[in-house]
């Protein structure tokens, strides 16, 4: 075992012997305490080795129940072998193409869900399904993890991360969140999604934050959480915070503010408002990646206007902006003292939760890693701070000028009837692209959206076409997934 994965157990077990019985983890099947999760994860890893679990083999594990997940997660890492968290909404079609990608030596699941035809083990609601014979890969040896990206703006991948990847991204939640015994987070973001996996999984178990997991569906049922007066810490995603807001009709609770914590798409300033005005919360941002880890946490705090971005880069993360192809623009380093110009640029990434590579195949694909990461997101530096300006993949190209859909999202989330959005480009034989909006619900005023867009961007950017619609397609946690042009 190395020495990171060794701390990793080392730091659970600590922490459920300073616990004892008080709770950690908890959903709608149940409460763990500390103790209880450090005890569970002991007598899996022992199951997990004599199944035939060790260094180099993929274990699947399904995100849910949270405690039964994140006790998969830790004894698959002390076995040596390669957690790998999978949507607790798993179908076999889905399982079939994560096995064309990241073939599963095992799956650790609820009886409920799909299924390896031979089983190794029986634990009472879970089993462990063995996926295929052959050797172990030692190219895998190294790493802890194994998470799938969303593929929302790209074809997913699996990063590889290695324990020590995990220490240093659970070490700067802790310090820039404060987490610690007295936190008490509401989590309903998907536990195997980069943000809930590294917050509410590792960071806040290795903490002794308690962790009360749920679905992110149910906003009245979020609301008499959050009424219950004991909730620190919302961790959410900006469709999901704007649903709780506008479902809101006084705030939650008479006590200290919430701190809610936005991740998975840049916080527009609408929804930051919302927030604030409507649930008297405290508003902080995490901008990071499956590959990287946070790149920036900003400790919940009360919302002032003008304020647009995720903070300063975390402690030992190194960021830089690189010229964006086709413009030659974008510069500055955000390692030490931040540039002070407004240049958009290429976000560049070098940090110590960093991934090792991409599987492909047998083998690690660290060339993304070369020269740092690459995420293929814009941004622009206000002193020391970052602000996120959309992506590249996604920028439309009208007549030569780059416009950012985001951008232009944010403004018609700021209208107040519309719900869900997308901006995209639409192919144009004289200007090369033009620019398309479509909101939900189908009943806003398309006319008074118009207006409102031209009062607030400038010609250029204002949509040539506007459409409503009932509903746009989203991921688990709501954010609206944007076709893939050209990859």
């Amino acid at each position: 075992m190395t020495a990171a994965r060794a701390e990793l157990l080392s730091l659970l077990r600590a922490r459920g012997a300073r616990a004892g019985d008080a709770p950690l983890i908890s959903d709608g099947s149940g409460t763990t305490s500390a103790a209880q999760l450090a005890e569970r994860v002991d007598a899996r890893a022992r199951a997990l080795r004599e199944a035939g679990v060790g260094p180099g083999t993929l274990v699947g594990t399904v995100a849910w129940p949270a405690a039964e997940f994140v006790g998969d997660v830790f004894a698959i890492i002390s076995t040596g072998a390669v957690a790998v968290p999978l949507s607790r909404r798993l179908t076999p079609w889905e399982l079939q193409r994560i096995q064309e990608r990241c073939p599963l030596d095992f799956l650790s699941a609820p009886n409920s869900s799909p299924a390896f035809p031979v089983t190794a083990a029986d634990w009472g609601e879970r089993i462990l399904s063995v996926g295929r014979e052959g050797a172990r890969r030692p190219a895998f040896e190294e790493a802890a993890t194994a998470q799938i990206t969303s593929g929302t703006t790209g074809y997913p991948q699996v990063a590889l991360r290695s324990a020590a990847a995990l220490l240093a991204e659970a070490e700067h939640y802790r310090t820039a969140l404060g987490l610690g015994p007295k936190s008490r987070l509401l989590c309903p973001v998907p536990l195997q999604h980069a943000y809930g996996f590294g917050l509410c999984a590792v960071a806040a178990t290795l903490a002794g934050a308690p962790v009360r997991c749920t679905t992110p569906d149910k906003p009245r049922l979020l609301l008499r959480e959050l009424a219950a007066g004991d909730v620190t810490l919302f961790v959410g995603v900006p469709p999901m915070l704007r649903l709780l807001a506008k479902a809101a009709r006084t705030r939650p609770h008479d006590g200290p503010a919430i701190g809610f914590l936005s991740a998975g798409m840049a916080l527009d300033a609408h929804t930051a408002e919302l927030v604030a005005t409507r649930l008297g919360g405290h508003v902080g941002q995490v901008y990071g990646t499956t590959e990287t880890g946070p790149i920036c946490v900003s400790r919940p705090a009360p919302w002032r206007p003008g304020v647009s971005g995720p903070g300063a880069p975390l402690p030992g993360v190194r960021v830089e902006l690189s010229p964006v192809p086709g413009t030659g623009t974008g510069t500055g380093d955000g390692g030490g003292g931040g540039a002070g110009d407004a240049v958009t640029g290429l976000v560049t990434v070098r940090s110590p939760s960093m991934m090792l590579g991409y599987a492909a195949g047998g083998a690690v694909d660290a060339t993304p890693l070369r020269d740092g990461f690459t995420t293929g997101d814009l941004a622009r530096w206000e002193g020391r701070d970052l602000v996120l300006a959309g992506r590249l993949s996604t920028s439309i190209n009208v007549a030569g000028a780059k416009v950012s859909p985001e951008e232009i999202e944010a403004v018609l989330l700021a209208f107040p009837d519309v719900a869900t959005c997308l901006v995209s480009g639409v192919d144009d034989p004289v200007l090369g692209q033009r620019i398309s909006a479509t909101v939900t619900p189908d009943t806003v005023d398309l006319d008074k959206l118009e207006r409102f867009c031209r009062e607030r961007l400038s010609p250029s950017w204002v949509p040539h076409a506007f459409a409503s619609r009932a509903e746009l397609p989203t991921t688990e946690t709501g954010k609206v997934i944007r076709p893939r042009t050209g990859q």
